[in-house]
């Protein structure tokens, strides 16, 4: 009952933004617990509780997994439960690691935080959460993250946590006793969560000061699944009905991902639509997305070289056009979705491909391309899973990019929560380089989150519509974009260090 218990509280912010609160109740509960987690007993227990958490807020994952492979939902059960088992033991690892240094509550939540933000940083997860991500719905505490970096969240949330136990065991030591308990450690989880919040509120109101003074870029992003039908006429129509006025053109109109062809690497302009037909593969060969496009347009399409029907590569990417269909730049996705545009262990077991029928097996792309568009603004643009990967957002930071723009499908995520999660799980890369990040998805969640990691404006899911933004275009750099990963090292430094001094102590 403790394990299924602590399960629903670690699980409510994933399926409710605003019980940012429930998760501290809930790893509180378990460091509680830490004096019975040490031993298989207490081991196994605790990757249960983890499992059943996992279980619950991301109860769609057979679901998606089925829709990919074409196939029942038992089928998509069966491979879903593996990933849950990894992730399961990714969640419950910090906890394993503070029992074995410690049987006091009061202590364990420095080892099991230091331990969880490692964990976070060198275990890969094919959906890749932290635990840290729950409490962007309050922006005060995330706001750290543009010097950390995202695992520091984590690490933040053990700390409140730590100062829930700390609370607990003094008013149970005053009720009992008549005196509270002082803890060394609990000071120290105090002081995180006062520093993190104090430096919240200062960050916010730099960064306010900073997005009045800066230039401003007007976008357009329209939402509308290219894959149902009339999805695309629906884009073309939605696009220029917005554009229908001088005073409403805006720099660039955004589109979702696979809203546009599949052309060669060759082709440099789409005006000409014999050219395009003959440079570009099916499906939707010779697409053209504007007639006379007002403004510069980026859509998600694919970029192919060698020949068409068995090209050497294939990638999917976004492509930016002018008003004269001139192709100002291409980016080619990095980060591919799992299971969707490749088959994790493929290699090493090729029959894993026959689960997973794809119609063309994508290939990575290499290089952080940003794209420059109107005067001053370079988009910095991902592809649907990259914006929930930390490194794909620092990387174009790195290469100047001054807002970062993600154009998403989501088509096989039919659950709103999935896509709901989704923008969560993306939401810190604004705070983490200090961008305005636009979220240009097919069937939602179609948003801005400002450099504060606020959702400033959003339209509902699965609607037809255009969200129209002015959006600052800042060039400074946070120092988690500068130096990357640092916080998780340090976080597996200090673990080894209590871990070595605790072993010379008991000698």
């Amino acid at each position: 009952m403790a394990a299924v218990s602590i399960a629903v509280l670690v699980a409510a912010p994933w399926l409710d933004q605003r019980l940012v609160w429930c998760e501290w109740l809930g790893v509180a509960a378990a460091l509680v617990l830490v004096p019975h987690i040490r031993g298989w007993w207490g081991e196994v227990w605790t990757l249960v509780g983890a499992i059943a958490a996992l279980t619950i807020a991301f109860h769609w994952t057979p679901e998606v997994l089925a829709y990919a492979m074409n196939t029942d939902y038992e089928v998509g059960l069966l491979f879903a439960a593996p990933i849950v088992l990894w992730d399961a033991v990714r969640l419950a690892l910090p906890l394993w690691f503070a029992a074995r240094l410690t049987r006091d509550p009061l202590e364990a939540w420095l080892p099991a935080g230091l331990a969880a933000a490692a964990v976070e940083a060198i275990v890969p997860a094919i959906f890749p959460w932290k635990l840290g991500y729950s409490q962007a719905a309050w922006p005060q505490l995330i706001q750290s993250v543009d010097v950390f970096g995202p695992e520091f969240a984590t690490f933040v949330l053990f700390a409140h946590a730590g100062v829930i136990v700390w609370l607990m065991a003094a008013l149970t030591g005053w009720l009992a006793a008549g005196r509270g308990v002082f803890s060394r450690v609990g000071l120290v989880a105090v002081a995180v969560c006062m520093a993190n919040v104090g430096y919240g509120l200062g960050a916010m109101s730099y960064w306010k000061a900073r997005i009045d003074e800066a230039p401003q870029l007007r976008v357009a992003l329209v939402q509308a699944n290219p894959e149902d039908e009339g999805g695309v006429d629906a884009l073309r129509r939605l696009t220029q009905e917005h554009c229908s006025g001088p005073n409403r053109v805006p720099d660039v109109v955004c589109w979702p991902e696979c809203s546009g062809g599949s052309y060669d690497h060759g082709l440099d302009s789409l005006a000409d639509p014999e050219r395009v037909v003959a440079l570009s593969r099916e499906p939707n060969r010779g697409m053209r997305p504007l007639d006379d496009p007002a403004c510069p347009l980026l859509f998600g399409g694919k970029i192919y070289t060698g020949h068409p029907e068995k090209p050497q590569a294939l990638h999917q990417s976004a492509i930016l056009i002018d008003a004269a269909h001139a192709i100002l730049g291409r980016y080619h996705k990095r980060h591919l979705m799992p299971f969707g545009e490749y088959v994790p262990g493929a290699d090493l077991f090729p029959e894993m491909r026959l689960y997973f029928p794809m119609q063309d097996e994508m290939t990575e792309g290499t290089d952080a391309t940003v794209l420059a568009c109107a005067p001053g603004a370079k988009l910095g643009v991902m592809l649907c899973y990259e914006d929930m990967i930390p490194g794909a957002a620092r990387t174009l930071v790195h290469q100047s990019a001054n807002v970062l723009i993600s154009l998403i499908n989501g088509s096989a995520f039919t659950a709103p929560l999935t896509l709901r999660q989704h923008r969560l799980l993306a939401q810190l890369r604004a705070v983490e380089c200090r961008r305005s990040l636009l979220r240009c998805a097919a069937t939602g969640e179609t948003c801005v989150v400002s450099p504060l990691g606020i959702v400033t404006a959003a339209l509902p899911l699965n609607v037809r519509d255009v969200l129209p933004a002015t959006v600052p275009l800042l060039e400074a750099h946070s120092l988690a974009s500068r130096v990357g990963p640092l916080f998780p090292l340090v976080a597996a430094g200090g673990a080894v260090a209590l871990a070595l001094s605790r072993r010379v102590g008991r000698r």
